[in-house]
């Protein structure tokens, strides 16, 4: 998978540029809050469906206009393909595919995969559940379409859910019986999402465990842990036996949205035990793994995006993680390509959201 070229207007700070990108290495150099961030948001967005940095769309439109677009033009082994959206102030988008527009997000998403990683990512083993789930929902969406509309339908109904408990008290019995619905709903894409999971994480694990292996010549080991998949029913029957004291505390007390990844640093849990840098070892490791299977299950690598991550990284991993990419389309930001000038590749020199390549790359 790789991009040929990224158009952005009224994005960011952006005015209207499009990069012509390498199929190799590609470098975005310049000071800091200069737009080589906004730049990798633009593409990752065709990969997630959403920004890395902000859950508010209109952040994303550049001051003083009234809507923000990207177009993608990339190409697989099978055919040339585009994608483009819109962003418009009052909170709407558009989306189109080969310049057909898209009903729905989940048909949007899976399209172009691509691999972020950013300094954000180093804290994964140290920080809490949510940022697991958040790697295992990126990771998923972009490979199984059907999990990003099971993932959407379980966000609506625990919302729906968790607004009906928070109010019991004040609800009429007609209202308080759709609990029941709002039971089956949620178990049956719980289910769903839960098998999924499972199935991804034992897969990472093992893929993890040797580059790790590989970073450290074979003198430590990772082990992920997710729980063994509960069935429909199974939720039903932990609902059910939950429900007096999740209407007490009103909310939901079951199901996907409270799910966590184990990670194991030999034998003892990396969070608690692992020294600062096994831990961000054992993140990029995570990343480079996502990388790998998507490249099982499409044939084909995803973009890689790094997003000022060498300048976080000792000289040892930094060279770890550029090895690893060799033959695969990158992006990286910095502040300094001494960081990484043996690597060539094309690069632009960024300020105030201009992009200027280097002539002769």
């Amino acid at each position: 998978m790789i991009i040929t070229s990224i158009t952005y207007k009224n994005f960011r700070n952006i005015g209207e540029t499009t990069l012509a990108l390498s199929e190799g290495v590609n470098i975005l150099c310049g000071n800091n809050a200069q737009g080589k961030t906004n730049a990798l948001e633009g593409v990752y967005i065709f990969a997630g469906g959403r920004s890395f940095r902000t859950p508010r769309e209109k952040e994303l439109i550049r001051f003083g206009e009234k809507s923000a677009s990207l177009e993608l033009s990339y190409h697989t082994a099978e055919r040339n393909r585009s994608l483009s959206i819109k962003f418009t102030s009052d909170g709407k988008r558009q989306c189109e595919k080969n310049g057909v527009k898209l009903r729905k997000m989940s048909e949007f998403i899976g399209n172009f995969r691509a691999v972020l990683f950013c300094p954000g990512h180093l804290a994964i083993v140290r920080e809490g559940p949510s940022m697991r789930r958040n790697f295992l929902d990126v990771a998923l969406s972009q490979l199984e379409p059907v999990y990003v509309a099971s993932l959407q339908r379980y966000n609506a109904v625990l919302a729906r859910r968790n607004k009906l408990l928070d109010d019991w008290q004040n609800q009429s019995p007609a209202s308080r019986s759709t609990l029941d619905l709002w039971d089956e709903q949620l178990a049956r894409e719980a289910a769903m999402i839960s098998a999924k999971r499972a199935q991804y994480v034992e897969r990472l694990g093992e893929i993890v465990d040797g580059i790790f292996a590989e970073m450290t010549s074979s003198r430590e080991s990772v082990r992920l842990e997710y729980k063994k998949p509960m069935t429909e029913g199974e939720y039903m029957d932990a609902l059910k036996n939950l429900r007096e004291r999740e209407i007490r505390l009103g909310t939901t007390l079951c199901g996907t949205h409270r799910d966590d990844i184990a990670i194991y640093l030999n034998g003892r849990e990396a969070r608690l035990y692992g020294s600062q840098g096994q831990q961000r070892s054992v993140a990029l490791a995570m990343k480079l793994a996502e990388g790998a299977i998507s490249k099982e299950k499409s044939g084909e690598w995803p973009v890689f995006l790094l997003d000022d991550i060498l300048s976080e990284l000792d000289e040892e991993r930094r060279e770890y993680v550029l090895g690893g990419l060799t033959g695969r389309q990158v992006l990286i930001t910095a502040c300094e390509r001494g960081l990484f000038a043996q690597k060539g590749g094309s690069l632009w020199h960024v300020a105030d959201g201009t992009y200027v390549k280097e002539d002769g790359e």
